[in-house]
């Protein structure tokens, strides 16, 4: 959503932008990092082109997917940051073939964030004054915004920390061109029957939230 790259987009110097295939890419440089910026719209289609045409025409280091999630766990606030170890999707199944919950035929059950990322992100993140969670999560192609819902993906994935729409099919899209990736994302809501309401309320906090730890860890880079 635009909302959520908009604090990244204006921290870039020298900002071109490219359009293709539907989706943004806003090019230039944060510090002495050359960077692209991608807007591919909302859901797991759109992510996939996204991120495709990001591999192919720009050619990433690696990829940090940001913006905003849905807490899986009661404890979590607004605002909260959340990074993943690993990303699965939570409206996928194939168990009737003998494949586990969320995976695709033919690939890993979860899709594992790059081991030098986490750490990193882990060392800006232990500097800052905000609360921040690591663990799994999971997306589908629905905004969660009902308990029932939400019970099922935590039956399924009692582990999972977070809920989103782009994620999964990001990480999948980098497992199959083996470019590097992390997700950081900031909660937005609590992935309920209040989501609706609470999600464009909170957005701007969430967005706020994720873009400071991004562009912190371009500083470190």
């Amino acid at each position: 959503m635009p909302q959520e790259v908009e604090i990244i987009k204006n921290n870039i110097k020298n900002l071109k932008e490219t359009k293709i295939g539907g989706c943004k890419f806003f090019t230039g440089t944060i510090l002495s990092h050359k960077v692209t910026l991608t807007q591919s719209g909302i859901g797991k289609v759109a992510a996939t082109i996204g991120t495709t045409i990001l591999i192919e025409n720009f050619k990433p280091d690696f990829i940090i997917n940001t913006g905003s999630a849905g807490s899986l766990k009661d404890h979590f606030c607004i605002g909260d940051v959340v990074v993943s170890t690993n990303v699965t999707h939570h409206d996928v199944d194939l168990t009737a073939f003998g494949y586990a919950k969320g995976q695709c035929a033919q690939l890993p059950i979860h899709y594992s964030a790059d081991k030098n990322l986490i750490d990193q992100l882990k060392s800006v993140l232990a500097q800052e004054n905000q609360n921040y969670h690591f663990g799994l999560l999971c997306s589908g192609d629905s905004f969660v915004a009902s308990e029932h819902a939400t019970l099922k993906i935590k039956k399924d994935f009692p582990e999972a920390i977070a809920v989103d729409m782009e994620a999964a099919a990001i990480a999948q899209t980098c497992f199959m061109f083996d470019v590097p990736f992390v997700v950081l994302r900031a909660i937005s809501d609590g992935a309920n029957n209040d989501s609706s309401m609470t999600f464009e309320e909170f957005l701007p906090i969430a967005s706020k939230n994720s873009s400071k730890i991004i562009l912190m860890l371009l500083e470190n880079l």
